[in-house]
């Protein structure tokens, strides 16, 4: 199988990732594996209210609602003051300038999205393989990442 990534993304990023509003997700890190490869995206529960996007919008918090497919991983290393790139990642003025301090930024390029007509669990997801082919005792997914994380690649 395949390595691939889990992320967790909030309900209002989810929002504008399904209507193709955001194009970039920016994280302060990078997988170690080559592009392209896949992402899914767990809804987290965590809502912030305010933006106009409602929490009931989406029925797949708390699970996998989609995937997509990384085809570059652009740098910004402007400590949050290219204007484009976070045009493209969704972010105001100000959640840059509290998220992006001091430190070079990634954009996660979104291509190829699909939104699931049913949302997955994250039980269906297992942890990738270790060094040398073991496997771990149990290696299903229990709880979402806190930003992301690997895990094996679903065959369709």
């Amino acid at each position: 199988m395949s390595k691939a990534v889990l992320i967790s993304i909030k309900p209002e990023w989810c929002t504008l990732i399904s209507r193709k509003e955001k194009t970039i997700e920016v994280r302060k890190s990078k997988p170690k594996i080559k592009v392209p490869f896949k992402c899914y995206i767990y809804c987290t529960k965590k809502f912030v209210s305010g933006k106009g996007y409602g929490y009931k919008e989406w029925a797949g918090a708390g699970k996998v609602i989609g995937e997509f497919i990384c085809d570059t991983i652009i740098t910004d290393h402007t400590f949050g003051h290219d204007p484009l790139f976070y045009a493209m990642s969704g972010m105001s003025a100000v959640e840059r300038s509290v998220y992006c301090t001091e430190r070079n930024m990634y954009g996660w390029h979104i291509s190829d999205l699909k939104i699931y007509d049913k949302p997955r669990e994250l039980s269906e997801f297992r942890l990738p393989e270790m060094a040398m082919g073991f496997r771990y005792e149990d290696d299903t997914i229990k709880r979402p990442p806190q930003s992301w994380r690997y895990v094996e690649e679903i065959k369709e």
